[in-house]
C-alpha cells in the first residue's frame, strides 16, 4: 500500500526566507527551580519535540505560509539570543505554547517579540493559557489566546479573519475580556502531518531505559481521553483518532525519510478506542514496516487480544499509570481501576514480551506512610520491569487544582516550579520533606532486589543501554543522594525568569479567582 521509495523524494526543501518570516512558532524553556528535587530528573527525562506546534506549523505551510519553529528548551536559548532570533526573522504573526511551568517564559517571550517587532501579532495557546486566557492578557504583548485545537485558530487569524470571528479565540476589547465559542471539533486526518523538517533532530534524546532501538521520535494517533483523573488536564475531553491509515503513512514517512526506528505514541490512553488499535496494528504487520514504540495505557483498557496485535507490529513496552497502591486513594484521583486489574495486565503484558514501565504518584493529599508503602509493595508484587515515581502537581485546568485552591491547599502558585518533582499539595498527614526521602528508599527497595537487577540485565542489548543503565544508576543512586540540599537554579533559568508579569500588567483585565477546567473549556 505505501511504497517506501515514495517517501525518500519527499522532504520539503524550504525556499529562501522572505524579507520578514510569515508566523514564528515558540515552544518555551521548562526552568523547574527551587524546592527539594528528588528524584533527579536531568538525568532522566526525555526531550522529544513539541508535536502541537509542529502541527500547526504543517497547517500554515501547507497555506503557503513561511514558518520557523524556534524551541527554547531543546536548543537551550538565552533570552538576549532569542532577541536577535527575532530580530532577524521579523515575523508578522508569533505563536507560543503556554503549559503551566512555561508561564514566566512564555510571558517573555511574548515581551521580547513586540519589542523587537512592535506590528507582530502575538498568540498564545497549549493547556495552561486556555484554562487562564484573562491571566495571559494581562500582558500587553499578548494579543490574543486560542483554546482547543491551534491549527485552525492560528490560519484564521495569520489569514486575516477578524478576532470576533475566529472560533475559540479571547481577546481584549474595551478593557475586557470576550470568549468566542469554539467550533466543531476538527477531524485528525484533515491535518498534514507533523512538519518535522523544521526541528534539527539532534537536539532531541529519549529517556533511558525506554527505547529498543534508536534514533527516536514521538508520535500522537489520538487527542482527548475519556477518563476521569483529578490530576490530567486531558480529564474528560472529546476523544478523536487519526485513521489507521493515516497513522501507518506517517510512520512509513518517519521510518524511511528520517531513519527513525523507535516511536514514543503520547496517546493519553492509546487502547481507548480498541477496534482502531486493531486495525492499525494489522496493518503495520502486513505492511512490514520496522519500527520498535511505546504506548500509555490504563490496566482496565489492555486485554489479551490487542496485546497478541500490538507484540506483533512492533510495541516493546507499555506505560501504565497504576498512581498509587491504595485504592481509597485510587477512588480519590477519579481513577478506580481495582489492584487485580492492574496484575492481570501486567501479565498479559509479560506473556506477549511486552515490558511494562508502572508509573506512580506520590503526595495525594490524603497520603500517608501506610499508603506510601502500599504503593512500593504493590510495585513489587505485580513485577514491573520499571518503576518510576512523581510528585503530586495540582495543574491549573485539573479538577485538583480546584479543589486544592478553594481548600488553601496549595503550598504557592510559583508555576515554574510546578514540574511534578516537588510538594505543591498540602497533605493531611505527611510533610513535604517526607515525600522525596520515600522516593529515595522506594527506588533503592525496588531496583535492589535481585529479581530487578536481574530484569535489567536481561534487557540489555547494545552498549547504548548498557550507558544508559549505568547513567540511571548513577543518578538515582549516587548523584540521589548526594542532592539534599534546594535545587540550583541555572544560569539560563535565572535568566528566563527575570520577567516581572506583575510590573506589565494591563491594570483593567481582572483575572478570575481560579482556571477553568480544561474539558469546560474545549466543551464551550
Amino acid at each position: 500500500m505505501f511504497r517506501r521509495e515514495q517517501f525518500r523524494k519527499n522532504v520539503i526543501v524550504r525556499e529562501p526566507r522572505k524579507e520578514r518570516a510569515d508566523v514564528l512558532l515558540v515552544y518555551p524553556i521548562w526552568v523547574e527551580v527551587g524546592g527539594k528535587v528528588w528524584p533527579p530528573r536531568n538525568g532522566l527525562q526525555r526531550m522529544l519535540p513539541p508535536l502541537g506546534i509542529l502541527s500547526i506549523a504543517s497547517v500554515l505551510e501547507r497555506a503557503g505560509l513561511e514558518v520557523h519553529v524556534v524551541d527554547v528548551h531543546a536548543e537551550q536559548i538565552f533570552p538576549d539570543e532569542f532577541r536577535e532570533i527575532v530580530r532577524r526573522l521579523r515575523p508578522r504573526f508569533v505563536g507560543i505554547t503556554v503549559l503551566s511551568a512555561h508561564l514566566i517564559p512564555a510571558n517573555h517571550i511574548a515581551r521580547i517579540c513586540k519589542e523587537e517587532v512592535p506590528d507582530a501579532q502575538v498568540f498564545a495557546g497549549g493547556v495552561h493559557a486556555e484554562s487562564c486566557p484573562e491571566q495571559m492578557l494581562r500582558n500587553p504583548s499578548i494579543d490574543a489566546v486560542g483554546r482547543g485545537d491551534g491549527e485552525q485558530v492560528m490560519l484564521d487569524l495569520v489569514r486575516g479573519v477578524p478576532y470576533a470571528s475566529v472560533p475559540g479565540l479571547s481577546y481584549r476589547t474595551g478593557g475586557r475580556v470576550v470568549h468566542n465559542a469554539l467550533g466543531p471539533a476538527a477531524a485528525l486526518d484533515d491535518f498534514p502531518f507533523p512538519a518535522y523538517h523544521l526541528i534539527d533532530f539532534s537536539r532531541y534524546y529519549t529517556p533511558p531505559a525506554s527505547y529498543r532501538d534508536l534514533p527516536a521520535m514521538n508520535v500522537l494517533m489520538t487527542r482527548g481521553c475519556p477518563g476521569k483523573c483529578t490530576f490530567c488536564n486531558s480529564a474528560n475531553t472529546v476523544l478523536r483518532s487519526r485513521s489507521p491509515e493515516k497513522m501507518v503513512e506517517l510512520i512509513t514517512l518517519l521510518r524511511y525519510t528520517y531513519g527513525i526506528r523507535q516511536l514514543y505514541f503520547y496517546d493519553d490512553t492509546f487502547t481507548a478506542t480498541p477496534k482502531t488499535v486493531r486495525a492499525f496494528c494489522d496493518l503495520m504487520i502486513r505492511e512490514r514496516i520496522d519500527v520498535k514504540w511505546i504506548c500509555y495505557v490504563r490496566g482496565d483498557m489492555f486485554t489479551d487480544d490487542l496485546a497478541t496485535l500490538m507484540a506483533q507490529a512492533g510495541c516493546h513496552q507499555v506505560l501504565m499509570g497504576i498512581e498509587s497502591g491504595s485504592a481509597e486513594l485510587m477512588r480519590a484521583a477519579g481513577k478506580p481501576i481495582r489492584k487485580a486489574r492492574y496484575l492481570d495486565a501486567v501479565r498479559i503484558a509479560h506473556r506477549h514480551g511486552i515490558e511494562v514501565r508502572g508509573s506512580f504518584i506520590m503526595g495525594h493529599r490524603e497520603e500517608t506512610r501506610a499508603t506510601l508503602q502500599e504503593t512500593l509493595a504493590f510495585a513489587q508484587e505485580i513485577e514491573l520491569d520499571l518503576f518510576q515515581l512523581n510528585i503530586m502537581t495540582p495543574y491549573p485546568g485539573t479538577q485538583l487544582y480546584q479543589e486544592a485552591r478553594d481548600n488553601g491547599w496549595l503550598f504557592h502558585e510559583e508555576y515554574s516550579r510546578y514540574g511534578q518533582n516537588e510538594v505543591v499539595l498540602k497533605m493531611a498527614h505527611l510533610t513535604p520533606e517526607e515525600i522525596p526521602a520515600f522516593a529515595k528508599h522506594a527506588y533503592l527497595a525496588f531496583y535492589l532486589r535481585p529479581r530487578a537487577i536481574w530484569t535489567q540485565l536481561k534487557r540489555l542489548t547494545n552498549l547504548s543501554q548498557a550507558k544508559d543503565l549505568l547513567t540511571t544508576f548513577y543518578t538515582l543512586f549516587i548523584e540521589g543522594a548526594a542532592n539534599t540540599g534546594p535545587a540550583k537554579q541555572s544560569a539560563l533559568a535565572f535568566a528566563w525568569l527575570t520577567f516581572d508579569l506583575d510590573a506589565v500588567a494591563d491594570p483593567t483585565i481582572d483575572a478570575p479567582p481560579q482556571a477553568r477546567l480544561t474539558y469546560e473549556v474545549r466543551a464551550s
